[in-house]
């Protein structure tokens, strides 16, 4: 139950270091200013639809921001013909996020041909 005039607790800034659910990868990410940025995490993605996972990092531009405790949406960058995608979303708890992020890269002409596919994360602070 909220009261009025009672805001929810403000989001720490500093670094913050987790694990990929079930693949125990590490994600790394800095909240600064209301915006989470700076996201690095090593991943399993599959390609070419041959049923094969790779481990692959993601680095994604931008930045997400941070509406009350939580942060939620989708980047692309573009590299020459191909175009890499980041859906990434989560919660702040105290000083722990939980969430998840997915990364799919498209190539003009081959369609999409690399996926992580939707991974959770548990991460904290510190």
């Amino acid at each position: 139950m909220l009261f009025a005039g009672v805001a929810p607790a403000a989001v720490s800034s500093g670094s913050y270091k987790g694990k990929i659910a079930f693949q125990g990868y590490d994600i790394k990410f800095k909240v600064k200013g209301g915006r989470v940025t700076n996201i690095t995490a090593r991943m399993l993605t599959e390609c070419d639809g041959d049923g094969a996972y790779e481990t692959f990092l993601i680095a994604p531009r931008g930045s997400w921001k941070i509406k009350g405790s939580k942060f939620s949406g989708k980047k692309t960058d573009t590299y020459g013909h191909s175009k890499a995608t980041v859906v990434f979303k989560g919660k702040f708890s105290g000083g722990k996020v939980t969430g998840s992020i997915r990364e799919w890269d498209y190539v003009d002409g081959n369609g999409i041909v690399c996926d992580t596919l939707v991974r959770k994360f548990t991460a904290k602070r510190g």
